[in-house]
């Protein structure tokens, strides 16, 4: 694993610790029991690492953050493929070069499993999208998604994913190359069937069509290998991409990308990568779509403009058995899913959104309904959230990166955050008077044996939850909420706020600010850890600095709730 993370001398350790103390514990307490772990084959090894060590959580998404600002996008990607325990062959191809190796590399990746690649998709598109909108409580989703899963559990890692990201990372070689191959191509303007508008060059390859608009306004109505536009306000209506290398880079121009399901940048059982430079672009698709890697890699890198994105479900900086990217670079933009979307993971997979600067909408749609739970409010699954298939499979790593702007989340069951069943879901949010709104299971929620992390470093912000939100672990899991500073509000109703529950640990650490925190329940939020099954749970809530307002005690106190809940404001 290249992502390098360490436990830095942060000093939130110490006042950590001397908290812990009051109730007879220190921060190596903080650990879940081994002998809970079931193994599968599509296991993250920093999840178990994690669990093991769950405080360098922080350090871990930080240092994922980190990667993903400052290095190149090959070095990001290649880091991102170290959390598989995998490596991309590097090789430094010419601009065609690349692309005939890319897809040669997704052609042996598929053709040759067993199971080839037409009967995956098959067992996947059966169930897509109703299998998605449910979490392992369905029972009757859970009836008639078992064939899916264990087909999944058996056939998955059949998929040589060695082949598949070193294609991805060819790719992004073929990306770097082709101003270069432009200048040296004998350009020709000519009409081509499948685009409305002039086009500078075309060629037919082994691997698929290329073709080059000028910087007019084009209509791209065709699934060509490689497009490169040079300019002017442009539409692409794409088709179903699966199988195939696609790589689209659009220099200027306020453009329209539409599509339907697995569609925009979505790796369906290959690589898809759409680079877009300037101007104020709207990205519209539905399912598996916009950043998306289903058996695949999808990524997607604006670099400017004030954008639109709009998806339904596993969209967004998705991945599942693959990657799927967004990175926005510049712009006041808006981001609108369903379910499963903005920075989400399902089973061996890695999902990322992130956004360098802007002030910044998520919203996740009041669509599918939690019937489990709440007939009034609905599923979210996203916002830096994974979800694996109990019992059978794991989750993966879903997060959120913001930059800088005053950001707004909205969210409902299950976002900000959180993970279920052994994966990680966090948002890292660097700048900005930012607004987290959402209902259950939210900002550093980690549920069944996961970790969920939420990390704000600085601004004003603005917190609001029902439960199970806000630093809140349930059943062998870690969330926390860290935000370092700004003047704060925290509003939840109950199990909140530094809450362990079922054998949980749920931290809240809040640095500096003049901060309020509100609640209505104060018996089983503000520092709780419950006292069921066997050893109980662990719930921390720590403020260090500033002048602030607690329901559950008063300023520069510190109280109990059962044996290992503590509340303590230090300064």
């Amino acid at each position: 694993m290249i992502i390098a993370f360490f436990l830095f001398a942060h000093s939130w350790l110490a006042y950590l610790d001397s908290s812990l103390s009051y109730i007879g514990l220190t921060t190596k307490d903080i650990v879940f029991r081994s002998d809970y772990t079931i193994c599968d084959p599509y296991r993250f090894s920093i999840v178990d690492y994690l669990l093991n060590n769950p405080l360098e959580s922080i350090d871990f998404v930080i240092s994922v953050q980190d990667v993903f600002w400052n290095s190149s996008e090959q070095e990001m990607f290649r880091n991102l493929v170290d959390l598989y325990d995998l490596r991309v062959e590097e090789k430094e191809d010419g601009f065609k070069k690349a692309l005939q190796e890319s897809h040669k590399l997704i052609t042996q990746a598929f053709n040759e499993t067993p199971q080839g690649l037409g009967k995956i998709f098959e067992e996947l598109t059966l169930f897509s999208p109703e299998l998605t909108s449910s979490i392992e409580e369905d029972k009757e989703n859970e009836k008639r998604g078992d064939s899916l899963v264990m087909f999944l559990k058996e056939n998955g890692k059949k998929v040589d994913y060695s082949r598949l990201f070193t294609a991805c990372s060819r790719l992004l070689v073929a990306n770097q190359y082709h101003e270069a191959w432009f200048k040296k191509v004998k350009k020709r303007t000519q009409q081509i069937n499948g685009v409305q508008g002039a086009i500078l060059y075309y060629e037919q390859c082994d691997f698929g069509e290329i073709v080059v608009g000028d910087t007019g306004k084009n209509v791209y109505k065709k699934d060509f290998a490689v497009i490169i536009d040079l300019g002017g306000d442009d539409v692409y209506q794409f088709d179903v991409q699966r199988g195939k290398i696609h790589l689209l880079i659009d220099i200027s121009g306020d453009d329209l990308y539409e599509g339907d399901n697995y569609s925009i940048a979505c790796g369906n059982f290959g690589v898809s990568i759409l680079i877009d430079g300037k101007g104020d672009d709207t990205y519209s698709a539905k399912n598996y779509s916009i950043g998306c890697g289903i058996f695949g890699v999808g990524i997607l890198i604006d670099r400017e403009g004030n954008d639109r994105y709009f998806g339904d479900t596993f969209t967004e900086g998705a991945g599942g058995f693959g990657i799927g990217i967004i990175k926005d670079e510049a712009g006041n933009d808006v981001y609108e899913g369903a379910l499963r979307a903005q920075g989400f993971a399902s089973t061996y997979g890695v999902g990322i959104l992130g956004d360098r600067d802007g002030n910044d909408m998520y919203l996740i749609l009041e669509k599918y309904t939690d019937e489990i739970r709440y007939l009034d409010h609905y599923l979210s699954l996203s916002q830096g959230f994974t979800a694996g298939f109990r019992p059978d499979l794991s989750a993966g790593i879903g997060i959120i990166l913001e930059q800088s702007g005053n950001d707004y989340y909205l969210g409902d069951i299950f976002a900000q955050g959180s993970s279920y069943w052994y994966g990680i879901g966090a948002i890292v949010d660097d700048k900005g008077n930012d607004n987290y709104v959402a209902y259950q299971y939210v900002q550093g929620a980690g549920t069944h044996i996961a970790i969920g992390v939420l990390v704000d470093k600085q601004g004003n912000d603005n917190y609001v939850a029902k439960g199970v939100s806000q630093g809140c672990g349930h059943d062998l899991s870690l969330g926390l909420l860290y935000d370092i500073k700004g003047d704060d509000s925290y509003v939840a109703y109950d199990l909140s706020q530094g809450a362990g529950n079922a054998n949980g640990v749920g931290i809240l650490i809040d640095e500096s600010g003049n901060d309020t925190y509100s609640v209505k329940k104060t018996h089983n939020t503000q520092g709780y850890g419950d006292s069921r099954r066997e050893y109980g749970s662990i719930g921390v809530l720590l403020d260090i600095k500033g002048e602030d307002f607690f329901r559950s005690g008063t300023d520069k106190t510190l109280w109990k709730k059962g044996e290992c809940g503590i509340g303590i404001d230090w300064e």
